[in-house]
């Protein structure tokens, strides 16, 4: 279902919006309309509204030891509905600002309603979140989504070692892990909602425990594991990461390409069997594909308290060059491999009951970072079912010609806020045409690459 692109409305109307979507709503509900475009700016940007307009969910780690969870939120505007009743069984997009499923399917020609049927697609995360099954639940029957429960077994939700109980607490104050796996949870659902799902919550955010959780993923059947966290210094290539047959993303993080805020090389999406997966600046325009595309870079937009963010590249410093990477520039593991929508300025619709809010209805948000990109490729893989030939990147490396869409322009670098390239190879951190650090070959353009 494709919707229209409309006049840009004033952001003095986003903001009134905004401000209005937050509080009880006395006039009666807008009449669902399937061709009802977003306010935004008409093509999918949603500006910042205000100063410190995001809020990153997890902890920066002191260690290597420990890894940081790359979900982002906006604060300073909520997704405002279009309509409060929802068609049974109907594929939809109710909300205004941000993107649906239904967007991110259009946008990167998936056919996520037909393909997946008993693929199992993994999401390991630390800590507890007790509203996991209900959330996801209330999520997808929103957007018109087929159910997803732990009744049917098609959801599970499991401990680091596998078992269903008992699960891991909910973080301490401050770490906030379950809006992460909300976002990990909805993103898997709006790519490959015929998938089953397993989300393995590890004890706590230590490294030894996620990887942990990383093999127990593959152990329980999943060939497609997604992992939405990482952190520097790099080590050196891990074991639980190459499993055959088996799918791992990982993000390659919210710091940019280097510089103080810790962008360049991190564990684990430089290992050599890991998808490393870059973000994007998605909008629509009135090009053939309906879209476009550019680096996600935040940073000259940097009202944050601590920058707003960009995606990760990198070219590692202790990972050799896997025998599939082409680019000829940097010697050692070349980063990111491929990339898919990240930005805040062009969010996704996310549910979580947990962070504040009046639930069932207030509690949809507007979320961003490479966490959410790196669980729509490994949707996007599930959806391929392909998993038999995967060996690392090697099958994208070598079928990316005329199935991703080239990214070719922008960087995540900024000097004024001293975030240089780690790498002096100058496509690490800047796109160019075909291979470069920050999008990889691109993003997708249907399942062929995959």
């Amino acid at each position: 279902m494709k919707r229209k692109l409309v006049q840009v409305l004033p952001i003095l109307a986003v903001v009134a919006l905004a401000a209005c979507s937050s509080a009880p709503q006395s006039q009666s509900p807008i009449p669902f309309n399937p061709s009802a475009a977003r306010l935004m700016t008409g093509d999918g940007d949603v500006p910042f509204l205000n100063v410190d307009p995001i809020r990153r969910l997890c902890a920066t780690p002191g260690t290597g030891a420990r890894m940081r969870c790359f979900a982002t939120m906006r604060t300073d505007i909520v997704p405002s509905r279009i309509a409060d009743d929802v068609p049974s069984g109907k594929e939809i997009c109710p909300f205004f600002e941000g993107y649906c499923p239904m967007d991110l399917q259009e946008a990167y020609q998936l056919p996520s309603l037909t393909r997946g049927n008993g693929k199992t697609v993994a999401i390991v995360d630390a800590y507890g979140y007790d509203r996991a099954a209900s959330d996801l639940a209330f999520f997808r029957e929103t957007m018109g989504l087929k159910p997803c429960d732990t009744k049917s077994k098609c959801l599970r939700i499991v401990n680091q070692q596998g078992n269903s109980s008992p699960l891991p607490p909910e973080p301490p104050p401050g770490d906030e892990w379950p809006g992460e796996q909300s976002l990990d949870l909805d993103m898997v659902s709006g790519i490959c909602p015929n998938c089953k799902i397993i989300l393995v919550q590890a004890d706590n955010d230590y490294t030894n425990n996620l990887y942990a959780g990383v093999a127990t993923a593959g152990l329980m059947g999943a060939k497609y594991i997604g992992a939405s966290w990482g952190a520097s210094p790099e080590g050196p290539d891990s074991p639980t990461f190459h499993q055959a047959g088996v799918v791992i993303t990982a993000a390659a993080g919210d710091n940019g390409g280097g510089g103080k805020y810790g962008g360049g090389p991190i564990q684990p999406c430089t290992y050599s069997y890991v998808i490393c997966v870059g973000g994007t600046h998605l909008v629509r325009d009135h090009s053939k594909r309906g879209w476009n595309e550019t680096v996600w870079n935040d940073w000259t937009y940097d009202k944050c308290d601590g920058p707003c963010g960009a995606t990760g590249s990198a070219c590692s410093t202790v990972i050799a060059k896997p025998a599939w990477q082409t680019d000829q520039g940097c010697k050692m593991r070349s980063a990111a491999d491929v990339s898919a929508t990240a930005s805040l300025r062009a969010p996704v619709i996310v549910y979580n009951s947990e962070l504040g809010c009046s639930p069932p209805s207030d509690c949809f948000w507007l979320f961003g970072g490479t966490s959410a990109s790196t669980q729509i490729i490994v949707g996007t893989f599930a959806l391929a079912e392909n998993a038999a030939n995967q060996m690392g990147g090697s099958y994208l490396w070598k079928h990316h010609a005329g199935h991703l869409n080239d990214v070719t322009v922008g960087n995540n670098l900024d000097q004024a806020l001293g975030v240089i390239c780690a790498s002096s190879v100058t496509y690490i951190c800047t796109a160019r045409i075909g291979f470069d650090g920050p999008t990889g070959w691109g993003t997708p353009e249907g399942i062929d690459a995959f």
